[in-house]
Parts: structure tokens; sequence; C-alpha cells
């Protein structure tokens, strides 16, 4: 069982079994793939890297490349699974580099999609809980307003519809706010990255 004293060491161990899966695989790694196992901004990392990592940036597709080095992962994992001892260092070197800022991290998050999966957009859930409370609140406001112009009109109105099984005004109502938040779905995501951009251009900004 190894020791691992340093995230360099960690990050030897990581970079020498995907590359031997890659290999395995019969799709070898480049020489930069390799080197950006090793990249980070802020601890230990191979000498040029900011050569390196233009390169890569040139001539990769950072989304693939992290998507390739997960799948490596998750077979790396998948034979481990049996083998306490090479679960148990590969944990161990997983806690050591956890402790800095490594790019290797990203894709040895089990949560992180390899090759063929798709990941959920950034803040999508938040994207739609915001819809539903738009269409919820949207549905009510515009109940509201309306009883305001019309008052026992309206409610005469929703007594004809009910009357002839037309599910009542509210049903109609909350049906056309959903096919209108549906339509508006691309803006409305649209406009909440915008809102979220801002936000972090102003935090880095101030």
């Amino acid at each position: 069982m190894a020791d691992f004293k340093t995230i360099r060491e960690a990050k030897d161990y990581f970079a020498g079994r995907i590359v031997a899966e890659a290999k395995h695989d019969g799709t070898p790694l480049t020489e930069v793939e390799r080197k950006m196992l090793c990249f980070s901004e802020t601890d230990w990392t191979l000498p040029g890297m900011l050569e390196i990592n233009a390169e890569f940036e040139g001539g990769y597709n950072d989304s693939e490349y992290e998507s390739k080095i997960a799948g490596l992962i998750r077979k790396i994992e998948t034979r481990d699974a049996d083998d306490e001892e090479e679960m148990r260092t590969w944990g161990q070197a997983a806690e050591k580099l956890s402790e800095g800022d490594n790019y290797l991290s990203i894709m040895l998050d089990p949560s992180f999609p390899p090759v063929g999966e798709t990941a959920r957009p950034p803040h999508d859930r938040l994207k739609l809980w915001l819809t539903a409370f738009g269409i919820l609140f949207g549905v009510f406001g515009f109940l509201g307003l309306l009883n305001w112009a019309f008052g026992p009109k309206l409610w005469a109105f929703e007594d004809w519809l009910s009357h002839h099984n037309a599910g009542g005004l509210p049903g109609l109502l909350f049906i056309a706010a959903i096919a209108l938040c549906w339509l508006a779905r691309p803006r409305i995501s649209a406009a909440f990255d915008r809102f979220l951009t801002r936000k972090k251009t102003g935090t880095h900004t101030g």
C-alpha cells in the first residue's frame, strides 16, 4: 500500500495508471494530454506548464478531453472494485490530491460524466425551480389582475366554463402559463445566464 506524502506523488500515481489504461484501450494519450494530467495553477506541476496549457487550449477540446479522462478513470475504478488494496491506494491518492487545486481532481469526481454521458448544464436545476415558481406566481398574479379589472364578470365567465366542462378559468390560465413558459424557456435560461455572468464579473472587478 502506497503512502502519498506529497501531491506530486499522488499525481504521478494517477498519471501512470491513466496512461496505462489509455494504452490498454488502444487509444494512447498524446504528450500534451499526458502532461495536462499534472496541470495546476497553485500546486506542484511540470516545468513549462504555461506553454503546455497554451498548446492544449489551441489544439484540444477541453470538454472532450475531460470526458475521455473521466472514462478511463471509471474503467480503472471498475477493475479495482474487487481489489481492496488497489481501492485503498486509489482512495489515499485521491485524498492527497484533494488537498490542493488540481485539474485532475475534476475528472476524479464520481459525478463527472465520462464519454457518452451528458452533464447537466450549470444551474439547470435552479432554472427549473425558477421557471416553476414563475408559472405559479404568474397564474395567481394574472388571476388577481383579472379580478381587479373585471370583478363579477370574470367569475360569471368562469362559472360558464365550468358548466360546459371546459376545466374552469384557473385551469385554462395554468395551461396557458405552462405553454408560454415552455416557449420562452430559451429566453429565461439566457436571461438567467446573463444575470449570473454580470454577478461574477462584478465580484471579480470589485
